[in-house]
């Protein structure tokens, strides 16, 4: 999950410019308003819509614009198979709603995940005061579309990774279906501290390296690495084999 803040203009509600990017996975970062109460979305294929809920957690109202991209985070421009309602919204202080994805039926592969991204721009009420920066923040969570047909877990997808060297090179490649976001990769040397590498995520059919060195693999055949489950919660895997 990512929160975006940006410089904020009332009449630009459609387009802003991000200055300053700051990812998280555990969480929302503590000055928004608007909260998302989940970290990613599951959108299974034999269910009509995927829900998620948005609270606003603080003392005064807030507009909210919503949208789905495919990796760009753009509002407009995208003839996407899916969509994100309600696009526009306001929320009392305290208050709760309910965003709903849905999949037009067509469009997307069915032999594989397909990865979109969710975006909730919060829309801060105008200040009487003047020479006042206003700083809308805009929080964007992954939305997965796994089709009915997919017979595979993500927890089997992790097990099923393929670790090999190649050269200097460590390489993982998912050949699942699914998308597997990692936590965190380690090694630990025959004698010293443990080495850590913080990896991205691998799409279906990827496969990516990263430098051995890095984790200090030199004459070891197992790692430990970690990914994010669906509900959000990093889960461990442990001696897991390195073909060389």
């Amino acid at each position: 999950m990512s929160a975006h803040f940006l410089p904020f203009q009332r009449p630009a509600l459609h387009l802003l410019t991000a200055l300053l990017i700051v990812f998280g996975i555990g969480g929302q970062v503590a000055s928004a308003a608007v909260h998302v109460e989940t970290t990613r979305v599951i959108y299974s294929g034999n269910a009509a819509s995927a829900a998620l809920t948005l609270s606003n957690r603080s003392t005064l109202p807030y507009m909210v614009q919503t949208w789905l991209d495919d990796g760009d985070g753009m509002p407009e421009g995208k003839d996407l198979p899916m969509l994100l309602t309600p696009p526009l919204m306001q929320l009392s202080a305290g208050e709760q709603a309910v965003l709903r994805a849905i999949y037009s039926g067509t469009g997307l592969p069915q032999d594989r995940e397909s990865l979109f991204w969710v975006n909730v721009q919060e829309i801060p009420p105008r200040s009487e005061a003047s020479n006042v920066l206003q700083v809308a923040i805009r929080t964007r969570i992954k939305l997965f579309y796994r089709p009915a047909a997919l017979d595979t877990t993500l927890e089997e997808a992790a097990h099923a990774l393929q670790w090999r060297m190649a050269g200097d090179q460590l390489q993982v490649t998912n050949r699942s279906s699914l998308h597997i976001t990692f936590a965190e990769l380690q090694g630990q040397a025959t004698a010293g501290p443990e080495r850590k590498v913080d990896l991205d995520m691998i799409a279906p059919g990827q496969s990516m390296s990263v430098p051995a060195a890095a984790l200090d693999l030199h004459g070891r055949s197992t790692l430990r690495f970690s990914y994010i489950n669906d509900f959000g919660g990093i889960t461990e895997l442990a001696d897991v084999a390195v073909t060389r």
